[in-house]
């Protein structure tokens, strides 16, 4: 499981949240989730590769950790 300390692939995160899925369908679940939320929508990017440690943090206060 990520920790909030460096930035992470949002492959290797989605795979968190989704540890029995291939990484492609682990990601296309983990962007559905981000793209319904609100909360997130506004503030992270879809196409970019990468998340920070604010934004991994974000994403954990509101999906909760994996």
């Amino acid at each position: 499981m990520p920790n909030n300390h460096s930035t992470f692939k949002r492959s290797e995160l989605a795979h968190c949240y989704f540890p029995d899925l291939k990484p492609m369908s682990a990601w296309e679940k983990f962007k559905d989730w981000l793209d319904s939320s609100a909360r997130l929508r506004p503030l992270l990017s879809l196409t970019r590769r990468t998340y920070t440690p604010a934004e991994v943090q974000l994403i954990y206060d509101v999906l909760g950790e994996p």
